[in-house]
């Protein structure tokens, strides 16, 4: 008798497979441009960037490898959902951290929603330079309603929205393939890779929102 698929490689198929990676590969590039930049403002840099408008090229790039897989990925959602509800359920532990993923869905796209209009669409129009959006960002993060420091609150949630979301994917691909990448040092990286994401993001956005 031929030994049984791993059953996490059985799980879903190709349309799980596209549905990951356009959240991975959009969520990893996001991440990685800002927890460098916001590592940069936490070691005193004041401007991250050109005093110049992105070029085509760039704003393509920007396009089909963040906002276009982005999309398709909130296109699929409601197929990908139905059909792994019907599936066998997972245990408890991984059942809470699925649900944690599922919740941080809705959060993360809020949040990127508000990012783009906030932050990138002024540099898409050409009206604000990329040099700029550290020095709006803190003015933004330090704006007090009634004291309480609602924007900057909404985005270390937002931030740890990001973070769980793209830990917990890469997990969920690494997952795949057990014999390529043991799965107790996947888990060890990606929680890796979701902790740091949420520690200099959280940070940066404190001292930010401080001054």
């Amino acid at each position: 008798m031929e030994p049984a698929a791993p059953a996490t490689r059985a799980v879903g198929g190709t349309l799980d497979r596209w549905f990951e990676l356009t959240s991975i590969v959009p969520l990893s590039a996001f991440a990685l441009l800002h927890v460098v930049s916001y590592a940069l403002a936490l070691g005193g840099v004041v401007e991250v960037g050109e005093r110049a408008s992105p070029s085509l090229a760039w704003r393509v790039l920007e396009v089909l490898v963040v906002w276009v897989p982005l999309l398709a990925h909130v296109a699929l959602s409601p197929g990908v959902y139905a059909r792994r509800r019907r599936e066998p359920a997972p245990g408890p532990s991984f059942r809470a951290s699925l649900v944690a993923h599922r919740v941080a869905g809705p959060v993360l796209a809020v949040f990127l929603v508000d990012h783009f209009i906030r932050f990138r669409w002024p540099i898409v129009r050409g009206v604000r330079y990329p040099a700029e959006s550290l020095g709006v960002l803190a003015a933004e993060l330090s704006r007090t309603t009634a004291g309480v420091p609602w924007v900057a609150g909404l985005h270390v949630l937002g931030v740890l929205a990001l973070a769980f979301h793209l830990g917990f994917g890469l997990f969920r691909v690494a997952s795949r393939y057990p014999e390529r990448i043991a799965p107790g040092r996947a888990a060890w990286i990606c929680a890796t890779v979701g902790v740091l994401t949420a520690l200099v993001g959280t940070f940066t956005i404190i001292r930010l929102a401080a001054g």
